[in-house]
């Protein structure tokens, strides 16, 4: 028996959205590439789980990009300020 949690958001890009998104796919920085990979595959009409398991991440994570990138669209996709857990010592 599975969950059955609640709907992911449905993610529309627009032409533009889709380009920029491609672009970020070919950036040398993995984060960015990343994002951009896992709001492509939400815009296809994938499950969290599925693009959790193509791009090999948690289904939590794309969840979170998922509701950011819905939310403020590319801007929810910058990374905040400052970094979330303690501070080193």
């Amino acid at each position: 028996m599975s969950h059955s949690g609640p709907s992911a958001v449905a993610i529309t890009l627009s032409e533009a959205e889709r380009a920029e998104l491609v672009r970020r796919t070919e950036m040398p920085h993995r984060r960015s590439a990343e994002k951009a990979r896992i709001i492509l595959a939400c815009a296809d009409g994938m499950s969290n789980a599925g693009v959790a398991r193509l791009i090999g991440v948690q289904a939590k994570t794309v969840g979170k990009w998922r509701r950011a990138f819905a939310a403020q669209r590319m801007a929810g996709l910058e990374d905040a300020a400052g970094l979330a857990g303690r501070r080193p010592t």
